[in-house]
């Protein structure tokens, strides 16, 4: 299943903000979740969406999905693990 098939407990609007700002806010966003919930982010940074985001699920082992939006945004769907 797709993350974005399931509506998310979270959203984040970090449209204007950029690195490192938008790790940050997102780091900080997933550290008031639970395990298991969902983190919608919303960005129109580019590199925050190629490179600073996965790479973090990544290395904390967290799903990550991109979804682009084709206008310029992006919405990046994070489920929180361990």
């Amino acid at each position: 299943m797709k993350l974005s098939e399931n509506a998310p407990d979270r959203s984040l609007d970090i449209r204007g903000v950029v690195c490192p700002y938008t790790l940050i806010d997102t780091r900080e966003a997933l550290q008031e979740m639970d395990k298991g919930q969902l983190l919608e982010v919303w960005t129109d940074w580019e590199p925050a969406v190629l490179e600073t985001l996965p790479n973090y699920c990544r290395t904390q082992g967290y799903p990550c999905q991109v979804v682009d939006l084709e206008d310029g945004t992006w919405r990046v769907l994070i489920r929180k693990g361990d």
